[in-house]
């Protein structure tokens, strides 16, 4: 909890007490602790803001608020049940505040502050659904993180409230360590730039951690929700639209293994087309003198990441456009022209270890029939990478302990694995190894510095496990099998 969270917590269990044992301080004891009460409410609606796992705690206040307005005679035992009432509601306040915490991002390692603004782009060339090129009208909303010179700067909300669900709402007001709208930083000028896609009906700001990381290390980081294909995306004009549309991709229920490839091909060039074209938005915006991007990006030095299809997508638009020099792919397989003749570009693969195991051939033929789909899918996938990999040379990791969920936010979501569906592994631990190997791969893709995670020549993380090929046919191995 936060600090005016745990001191309104605190008053209120003070002045349960004081109406469980009826303590007799008069009635200015009472109205005085009504003060503070008050008092530090108002504080942390201004500087906190108000969440729906707080509501219990509210109404406890707004009780003991009446009766500091309107004391209890002594006699009876209404003092009794209000106490215990009002305790039992800061109680209930404080489980909700454990199960789905305000949680704290990692803050940025790099010597830069971070800025961050959220912009509206329309591409006329493809329909709104992004799958013909024709005249139409696709909409995206692109959030940009960037080295910034904050000057009383609001800290930016992780997510905008009509992008929410009821459950998620509080995400609206959770700070994070970017800056909203602040001036952009020239001292390190132009920056590399890199482009971001999201897991299959994810969210533009479901990585917030490693965009901050990498933008304060002198990135200029752009995501994007793939309209249609992400959560709620609002639009300027109040619209917001759904992912409710899109299929089921990855479970393999209501489609055959030759059928998915052929769904994730599609949808991962739609998405590649949406980095492409937002990629020449930026471009046109280093050469706007209004743009608080103009003079800030350096377009031979550009790299696409993502996590899940979002990491399928980033290495299509690198194989498609060549001003992308480099791609990560976080845990996702690969589809389209990537998997059908690799890619001639420096390319990095981070995937989970420990929560996925395929099962024996005598198990999976006891398993349903999807679940065999989904195997053969995975198969057949490694096989094409390793065989891409082998040609073309790259890198591919292992982080022991981790889930498919540990590459974005959700980690942080709640402590309770079962409901983020994260692996053991600490969430913190886990950002750490995914941002330092990330800022490695792009450092020396794109800024050519030497890096000696990429060489297999520290042992900084033991979770990892390690493989670097160079073209053709060799690998190293820099850690033992996990």
């Amino acid at each position: 909890m936060r600090p005016f969270e745990i001191l309104l917590c605190c008053l209120t269990v003070l002045a349960s007490l004081s109406l469980l044992f009826k303590i007799k301080r008069g009635v200015l004891y009472i109205r005085l602790l009504c003060l503070l009460l008050i008092s530090a409410l108002a504080f942390h609606l201004a500087f906190e803001g108000a969440h729906w796992q707080l509501a219990p705690l509210y109404l406890s206040i707004l009780l003991i608020f009446c009766v500091g307005l309107n004391p209890m005679p002594a006699e009876g035992k209404r003092h009794l049940w209000l106490g215990l009432f009002c305790g039992f509601l800061v109680s209930f306040s404080a489980l909700l505040s454990y199960l789905l915490p305000m949680f704290r991002f990692p803050t940025p390692s790099g010597p830069y502050a971070v800025g961050t603004r959220i912009l509206y782009m329309v591409d006329r060339s493809r329909d709104p659904m992004g799958t013909n090129v024709q005249p139409g009208k696709r909409e995206l909303m692109v959030q940009i993180w960037y080295p910034a010179r904050p000057a009383g700067n609001k800290l930016a909300t992780y997510r905008r409230y009509p992008e929410t669900t009821l459950i998620s709402s509080y995400q609206a007001v959770l700070k994070t360590n970017s800056y909203w709208n602040a001036a952009p930083d020239h001292s390190g000028a132009p920056y590399p730039v890199l482009i971001f896609n999201h897991a299959w009906t994810g969210q533009r700001t479901q990585d917030t951690f490693l965009m901050q990381e990498l933008a304060s290390h002198g990135f200029v980081v752009a995501s994007m929700d793939h309209t249609y294909y992400s959560g709620k995306v609002a639009f300027p004009d109040g619209r917001v639209i759904d992912s409710k549309g899109a299929p089921d991709l990855g479970d393999l229920k209501n489609t055959t293994v030759d059928e998915e490839f052929a769904l994730g091909t599609k949808y991962t060039e739609i998405e590649a087309r949406d980095d492409i074209f937002v990629l020449d938005q930026l471009q046109l915006m280093d050469l706007d003198k209004a743009s608080f991007l103009h003079g800030m990006i350096d377009l031979t030095r550009v790299g696409a990441f993502g996590h899940s299809l979002g990491g399928a997508a980033a290495a299509e638009a690198c194989y498609l456009d060549p001003r992308i020099k480099a791609a990560l792919n976080m845990d996702g397989w690969m589809f389209g022209q990537v998997l059908a003749h690799g890619l001639s570009k420096p390319l990095m693969l981070i995937y989970e270890k420990g929560t996925e195991v395929q099962p024996s051939p005598a198990e999976l033929a006891k398993t349903p029939k999807f679940v065999r789909r989904y195997w053969k899918t995975n198969e057949e996938d490694d096989a094409a990478i390793e065989a891409d990999l082998q040609r073309f040379g790259g890198y591919r990791l292992y982080i022991n302990g981790t889930s498919h969920w540990n590459f974005s936010d959700r980690a942080l979501y709640s402590p309770l694995r079962s409901w983020t569906e994260a692996g053991p592994i600490q969430p913190l631990r886990a950002y750490e190894i995914i941002n330092r190997y990330t800022l490695a791969f792009f450092s020396h893709t794109l800024n050519g510095t030497q890096q000696p995670l990429l060489a297999g020549t520290t042992h900084l993380f033991p979770e990892v496990y390690f493989e670097s090929w160079k073209a053709p046919d060799t690998v190293s191995i820099s850690s033992p099998k996990l």
